[in-house]
């Protein structure tokens, strides 16, 4: 188990490597997809940082233990494109994490690591930012299918206009 670990550990840095210093596969994996490279969307900030309501999506399968858990490998080879409303101040004790591409032990162990609610109300409490909104989302960030297109067509809209609602300024999209 410790040597498939091992290998899989670097495989994901080769993988990462391959996709700066090769571009050509990354452009090959988006064109898989169908995924557009065009430049990326930047919106100039209207206020200052320290005035900012910042949302928190997170793509770890974070979810309250009373919601349902997201679907894993056994049930949905392809994903779960669906997404959880968390009630942040609520989840440092009390949350389940569903998610079974990735290893959760540290996640488990320090929840900041794939939802940073505390530190960033840290930042808050320090005036660098203005405020974190109480309310963030758990999403399944290992989407394929037609789970890709759930997640892109209806999970993805509802999240913005769940965070368009609460007056938030920018969200933080924190993978896993």
């Amino acid at each position: 188990a410790l040597i498939g670990k091992f290998f899989g550990f670097l495989a994901g840095k080769f993988l990462t490597w391959s996709f700066v210093y090769a571009p050509w596969i990354a452009q090959a994996w988006a064109d898989k997809r169908g995924v557009s490279r065009g430049d990326p969307a930047f919106v100039a900030l209207g206020k200052p940082l320290s005035e900012l309501k910042i949302g928190l999506i997170t793509t770890g399968g974070v979810h309250h233990p009373d919601d349902q858990a997201f679907r894993g490998k056994e049930e949905s080879p392809s994903g779960d494109g669906s997404w959880r409303k968390l009630d942040l101040p609520r989840l440092q004790h009390d949350y389940e994490i569903t998610h079974d591409w990735y290893e959760h032990k540290d996640a488990r162990e320090d929840l900041n690591l794939v939802l940073p609610y505390q530190r960033l109300t840290e930042l808050a409490q320090e005036g660098i930012i203005g405020s974190v909104h109480p309310v963030g989302v758990g999403i399944m960030g290992h989407v394929e299918a037609a789970e890709e297109q759930r997640l892109e067509l209806v999970s993805a809209p509802e999240v913005a206009g769940l965070m368009q609602g609460e007056a938030v300024d920018a969200v933080l999209l924190v993978p896993a």
